[in-house]
């Protein structure tokens, strides 16, 4: 039984290697992935900051009511 734990541990950074050798993926397809990423990021920095302008204005709107 260690035997074949000890075979299985030590083919797995082959089979990794071999995978990363004939599987690895394209540059159209990491260009596009950055792209998503980095759209993404665009995406979320939008939303944080309608938030943090939300919240601004409610503590404005808190700190200095209007008179009715």
């Amino acid at each position: 039984m260690f035997k074949l734990l000890v075979l299985l541990l030590s083919a797995i950074p082959i089979f990794l290697f071999l995978k990363n050798v004939f599987f690895s993926r394209s540059q159209v397809f990491k260009k596009a992935s950055a792209d998503l990423k980095r759209q993404i990021d665009y995406l979320v920095w939008t939303i944080l900051v309608l938030v943090g302008l939300g919240i601004a204005y409610s503590l404005f709107k808190l700190i200095w009511p209007t008179a009715h």
